[in-house]
């Protein structure tokens, strides 16, 4: 037979057993064979009642054609109930339980603290390196109150170097004024008008004022120095103001690492939850990543919503969507159903099983429903308008091989089919086999096809049938 191409997805089973057909079969061949005894001696009439035994097994027989409904299906199938999650709770750090705060069963909330711990160490670590920050933000304030006393200092010497420049200017006026009245009273003496002692007082006066003039340049030059050092100090404050700063931070972030280390000594809840587990007690001696024999301190569990994990069927799993309504019913309570949504699948079968694991999520704000409950899961699938056959015209045979009569000039031909779902009476059918010249195709079905329902195990190939509804 044809391997069907890979979108093939079978459904439940929808026909009599081979076992039933080959019993009809020998009971078929057995009467024919009691009528050849009694009757010895024609051969017209081994004949008739051959011909007689053909019509009476293919009675029933009818001519269906496909057509195009509405389909639903139902898969049922066991699950359990789980938590929507479920952690372990560890030490990060090691040290002694002090206490615990809550034991299995209690609800908690997000950040409730399950555990106190007992860290005298990590306690006085935290406690230095927050003084360290507080002596770290002291010496910003020093190196800041430097800064500030190297900005004024500098603009003092700014200042200094302003007022020698202006005594630059005078002592430079003055040198002009007693230049020219030296010169005047030269002249005057070199005309025997003035006294020579006159012009000499006259010199003394010029030469004071070329001494104050060397003596201004002088003083700008000093209070430059001085404004350059003023500025050196300045930058080196800044500096230092920087480092200080920097110094701050790294003193902030290592009393926060202390104080997430302190921090570690509260275990707290991961979520809003239950505690379905307790294997600490106080005095116990925690390492990190473990308890007691390497179990978990806690186990929390999320219980709204809670998951439920089914396995579907490989002949279902190809119809299963997201969203999908599937009716939960419990075993802890008799006659109660919930309702809930597909929410995701593996995707990958499992080999052992040949099943889908699909999950559904229930809301449980009621705390009504358990993780570890057995349940029944019932999924609808529907399917719209696609093309059905009665289930009694499709046959079986091997492993999810489908087959189909079609009826072609009176005969049976047994035809492969892909089939969909089923529900009581109708089978959605895909595909048919159509053997090319080449290849091998399967084409849909279009409801033109006269196919043949009933007792399928008493048709042969070749076999003229004489089908309610159609012709041999």
């Amino acid at each position: 037979m044809p391997t069907p191409p890979l979108e093939r997805r079978p459904s439940r089973r929808v026909h009599r057993t081979a076992r039933e057909g080959l019993t009809l079969a020998a009971l078929a061949l057995v009467l024919a064979a009691g009528c050849g005894h009694r009757d010895r001696g024609g051969t017209s009439a081994n004949k008739a009642a051959g011909a007689e035994g053909v019509e009476g097994k293919t009675a029933g027989i009818r001519v269906v054609r496909p057509e195009q409904r509405d389909i639903r299906m139902t898969v049922a199938q066991p699950g359990t109930i789980q938590a929507f999650e479920a952690t372990p709770v560890y030490s990060r750090i090691s040290g002694y339980v002090e206490k615990y705060r809550y034991n299995i069963g209690d609800r908690v909330k997000a950040g409730d603290v399950l555990i106190d711990m007992w860290i005298p160490d990590l306690v006085e670590q935290h406690g230095q390196k927050s003084a360290a920050v507080k002596r770290a933000e002291v010496q910003i304030r020093v190196a800041e109150s430097a800064l500030r006393a190297a900005d004024a200092k500098l603009e003092t010497a700014k200042a200094r170097i302003t007022s020698a420049e202006a005594g630059v200017k005078r002592a430079r006026a003055s040198y002009t004024r007693w230049e020219s009245e030296y010169k005047r009273l030269q002249a005057l003496v070199t005309q025997r008008v003035l006294d020579v002692q006159v012009r000499d007082e006259t010199y003394r006066q010029f030469e004071e004022a070329a001494a104050a003039v060397d003596q201004a340049n002088a003083t700008v030059s000093e209070m430059t120095s001085a404004r350059d050092q003023a500025t050196a100090d300045r930058d080196r404050a800044r500096v230092d103001v920087e480092a200080a700063r920097a110094d701050l931070e790294v003193a902030r972030a290592n009393e926060r690492e202390a104080r997430v280390l302190v921090d570690y000594g509260h275990i707290k809840a991961p979520y809003d939850g239950v505690i379905t587990q307790r294997n600490v007690s106080p005095g116990d001696y925690l390492q990190p990543g473990g308890g007691a024999q390497g179990r978990p301190l806690f186990v929390v569990e999320q219980t709204d919503p809670v998951r439920v994990f089914v396995g579907v069927p490989e002949l279902a799993s190809f119809f299963i969507h997201d969203q999908d309504t599937a009716i939960i019913r419990f075993q802890a309570i008799p006659g109660a159903t919930r309702e809930g949504k597909v929410v995701r699948s593996g995707f990958s079968l499992n080999p052992s099983t040949r099943t889908l694991q699909t999950e559904i999520d229930i809301p449980n704000a009621d705390g009504h429903l358990h993780p570890g409950w057995y349940v029944t899961v019932s999924i609808t699938i529907d399917r719209k308008q696609v093309w059905t056959l009665p289930s009694d015209a499709i046959g079986f045979q091997g492993q999810q091989n489908y087959y189909v009569y079609l009826q072609v000039d009176g005969k049976p031909v047994r035809t492969p089919v892909i089939i969909g779902v089923s529900d009581d009476t109708r089978t959605e059918v895909l595909k048919k086999y159509a053997p090319g010249a080449n290849t091998n195709a399967w084409p849909g079905f279009d409801g033109t096809e006269r196919v043949l329902a009933g007792n399928l195990e008493v048709l042969a190939e070749g076999q003229a049938v004489a089908a309610e509804g159609g012709k041999r």
